[in-house]
């Protein structure tokens, strides 16, 4: 039976109601895909949090040892390596501790009370005028910032000691300072002298911050530097099982830049402590580690005076990792998904000096405070891991938020063809 053509538009519209309402179920379901897909992966809250509560511990004080997760890492620690000493004292909480009247037992070897250092400390560079030069106790916004910049200025790199605390201020710094070709490495969670904690809080306080760092950055931290420099036999073991090296810095030459904002040194004692050091580093064997900071503008200020004469007097500044001769410089790094940790593409070669920045927006957004994720992380070592070196962890490619959107314009533009087309049949 012929139809009539009022029956032709009828099914016209009905098969072009058809199109657009599968072009429509197919448009959700992709843009719910995308927005799954670019949804920030949160980390598994604490069930002892009341809801909504940040994951992360509390700033000010060290991470409670009740968590699951704590509970988790201190089965990891084979105990029976760790040395049983004293919990020490400290006058006032995340202070050094004191040290005692009677005598320290020589085996504890406790660095901050007889300046005992352990075989594994790493305490200077191999390769004589190389200068590992680390900043301890940040990251702070502004001050980080400027001391990003002015390395970068100096074509420099270094090893940034981090808090977790601070990190949590200012997260986008941790993928900022790698972005920038420099190194993260922990400072603890909550800057405690280690040796005044339990053998659960100094876990908590090592696992926190890798966690933390990891979480931002894809990078599972390998070195640390205790708080005030307080480590003992005790302190190193749980360190150790953990797969952390204890990083101090080589005798004399801590700055004492940390002074300055408590006014009990002046910019002048400092440069002529660096200068006397400078005076005998032809002498040396081997290379230095210095001690300084990035907390406040003072020593941002120290920090250019005394690269500049570092540099001056054929001082060859680096971070850490590269004084050492460690390619990797972390227990493990981001790869491409699918790539093989051992047959992954080869990077460019070593080079102690830090990349010029591409963007100056991104830059000043980041300096201005924005929370704007950085870019995709950089390797911020000159060698890919090869077997054996780490434990590599392979980690997606996140699908940025921008190129989900310059799909569904493509499926779009698509779906309005099909439309057109319906109408016209």
């Amino acid at each position: 039976m012929k139809e009539s053509p009022s029956g032709n538009k009828v099914g016209r519209k009905l098969s072009t109601l058809t199109v657009l309402g599968s072009v429509a179920l197919i448009l959700g379901l992709f843009s719910s895909t995308v927005e799954a897909a670019t949804a920030e992966v949160v980390h598994k809250l604490d069930k002892s949090r009341p809801a909504g509560q940040s994951p992360w511990p509390d700033s000010g004080h060290p991470p409670s040892v009740n968590s699951p997760e704590v509970k988790a890492w201190v089965k990891q620690v084979d105990w029976s390596k760790v040395p049983k000493l004293p919990i020490r004292h400290t006058p006032s909480h995340g202070h050094a501790p004191e040290c005692p009247s009677s005598h320290v037992n020589k085996e504890d070897c406790w660095w901050t009370c007889n300046g005992c250092y352990a075989p594994d400390d790493i305490i200077d560079c191999p390769k004589k005028n190389v200068w590992g030069l680390t900043f301890d106790d940040g990251p702070s916004p502004k001050t980080t910032m400027d001391m990003l910049d002015l390395l970068e200025e100096k074509e420099v790199n270094a090893t940034f000691f981090v808090t977790g605390s601070k990190s949590t201020k200012a997260p986008w710094l941790l993928k900022e300072t790698i972005n920038r070709g420099h190194h993260l490495a922990s400072h603890t969670w909550s800057h405690f002298g280690l040796t005044t904690l339990t053998n659960e809080q100094i876990v908590a306080e090592f696992k926190w911050t890798e966690q933390f760092i990891f979480h931002h950055t894809g990078y599972r931290i390998k070195y640390y530097r205790p708080p005030y420099g307080d480590v003992d036999n005790r302190v190193r073991a749980i360190a150790r099982e953990l797969g952390f090296k204890t990083v101090i810095w080589t005798d004399e030459w801590d700055t004492q830049d940390w002074q300055l904002s408590e006014k009990t040194i002046t910019s002048k004692q400092i440069v002529g402590i660096f200068k006397n050091g400078l005076s005998d580093i032809q002498r040396r064997d081997r290379g230095i580690i210095t001690l300084q900071h990035d907390g406040h503008q003072e020593m941002v200020d120290m920090a250019r005076t005394l690269l500049t004469m570092g540099l001056k007097n054929g001082m060859q500044p680096m971070n850490v990792a590269q004084c050492l001769g460690d390619d990797v410089g972390y227990n493990a790094v981001p790869t491409e998904p699918g790539t093989k940790p051992e047959t992954r593409p080869e990077t460019k070669p070593a080079s102690n000096k830090a990349p010029k920045a591409d963007e100056k927006k991104a830059k000043e957004s980041t300096k201005n405070g924005s929370k704007d994720p950085a870019p995709a992380v950089a390797a911020a070592v000159p060698k890919p891991a090869t077997k054996g070196d780490i434990t590599t962890l392979v980690k997606e490619k996140e699908t940025t938020k921008s190129d989900a959107s310059r799909v569904l314009v493509t499926l779009a533009m698509s779906a309005f063809c099909v439309v057109t087309a319906a109408l016209v049949l």
